[in-house]
């Protein structure tokens, strides 16, 4: 296999695989993740995107179907919270990750419980900024409502896939026949797949034929797979399903998968890549370890640690991939499945004591920066020239900052394929000369 040694920004820097075929031993993390950004808002004030939902009754508690929604503006991603001020008893309040910068929906939830009857203005605040939006209360008349609920045809909105959080459209609209007006109070017990669907409001005249909308709260799903949720209020309960899709995975990380490749089509250049049971904790994250063999009668090494978080697969290791003297430990976004072409990120940029080939040593600062290429494209690789559908090309390129400019010194062209991994990768230098291929030849999933 091609050996992996220090590295100059020369054409020497190409011996290096993607997975960086080195042994890791000491680990940091960085301590900060918190979002930057603004809530967006027009000229008097009034927070854009702000669609309030539910019915709101003075001294009833409020639920699920109780929430505004907010536009946020991120400049950086990480966690965040919003909140409102308390206003005679309730407020709205959300917390999560933003997992991409650009304009957000924030679902704030409502809690507590009105104590009076008016219109009410809040005040939203998040990273030093603020927006309002109003809510009406009103005295709730006619008592409890009679009514049976049908589950036989439900409208189910929204996405629901593993890993995907939820948001406002996850929605599920149902028939009701009442046989008496009032207010009414819908939900699902207990949840399933942490999901939970409720709502309330009232009905003004006795009919068929009449929908309610029961929305989702929750967690993120974490099983795929078809459940029954049970609707209780009214007479008598019914059921409706609701199918959970699994995440495509571009970086399968199961136990005991396995991937075999070879460079520039020598059958006799080869590296066999597995994964691992054990894994490895860094920080607050768990990786899956992959080690490498060029030789199995001298059993594996570690190839490196890899995890995903939704839709961003991060790899944790030397972040220069040998090139400093000295590793500097952390994490880094390799891959998002779920952006269109064009769309770019980078690394954090780490600094480090670099020594050249003539015995000089200087401190130098380098980051990745990649970028999606194509987006389900159809790739061939291999000896067979086997094709891979559904397949994502991103350009990771490593450069280095020479005063305010961050200039190139390689790249490469990695292709990932839904359900499959790491395909192929190019390797080029900085007059975009080809100087290695990396193809798989054979692959096998658990």
């Amino acid at each position: 296999m091609k050996t992996i040694t220090k590295l100059s920004f020369l054409l020497t820097l190409f011996t290096v695989l993607f997975f960086a075929c080195k042994k890791e031993v000491s680990f940091e993390q960085g301590n900060s993740n918190a979002s930057v950004g603004s809530l967006q808002a027009d000229g008097g004030g009034g927070c854009l995107g702000a669609v309030v939902s539910g019915t709101y009754y003075k001294d009833t508690t409020l639920n699920a179907s109780h929430f505004s929604n907010v536009n946020v503006s991120v400049d950086t991603a990480g966690s965040y919270t919003i909140t409102t001020d308390t206003i005679q008893g309730y407020y709205f309040n959300a917390s999560g990750n933003f997992s991409g910068t650009g304009t957000q929906v924030v679902k704030l939830t409502g809690k507590g419980k009105p104590l009076s009857a008016g219109t009410h203005i809040f005040t939203v605040r998040y990273n030093g900024t603020f927006c309002e939006f109003s809510v009406t209360v009103t005295v709730a008349t006619g008592g409890s409502s009679a009514f049976t609920v049908n589950c036989t045809s439900p409208v189910i909105s929204g996405t629901y896939m593993v890993g995907t959080a939820l948001t406002a459209a996850n929605m599920v609209t149902l028939n009701v026949t009442v046989t008496a007006i009032g207010t009414w109070s819908v939900s699902t017990a207990p949840s399933v797949n942490g999901i939970t669907f409720s709502g309330s409001g009232t009905f003004t005249s006795t009919a068929a034929g009449q929908t309610i909308i029961l929305t989702a709260t929750g967690q993120t799903p974490v099983a795929s797979g078809t459940n029954s949720f049970t609707v209780t209020g009214g007479t008598g309960t019914c059921n409706f399903p609701i199918t959970f899709t699994a995440l495509p995975d571009y970086f399968p990380r199961t136990t005991n998968s396995n991937w075999s490749y070879e460079y520039d089509s020598d059958l006799n250049d080869s590296i066999l890549v597995q994964v691992i049971s054990p894994t490895h904790t860094a920080g607050a994250n768990t990786y899956k370890i992959f080690m490498y063999t060029d030789d199995v009668t001298f059993g594996f090494d570690t190839l490196g640690y890899y995890r995903r978080a939704n839709a961003d697969y991060f790899e944790w290791g030397d972040l220069s991939w040998g090139i400093f003297d000295v590793p500097t430990r952390g994490e880094y976004i390799f891959l998002k499945d779920n952006q269109t072409v064009g769309t770019t990120w980078n690394s954090p940029q780490f600094s480090g004591p670099y020594t050249d080939q003539f015995g000089s040593t200087t401190t130098i600062t380098l980051r990745w920066e990649l970028s999606i290429v194509q987006q389900n494209a159809n790739v061939t690789a291999g000896p067979l020239n086997t094709n891979y559908a559904n397949t994502i090309e991103v350009r990771q390129e490593l450069r280095l900052l020479v005063g305010s400019n961050w200039i190139l010194q390689f790249y490469f062209r990695n292709y990932y394929a839904r359900d499959k991994g790491l395909i192929k990768q190019d390797g080029f230098d900085n007059t975009n000369t080809l100087v290695y291929e990396q193809e798989v030849r054979r692959l096998v999933i658990y």
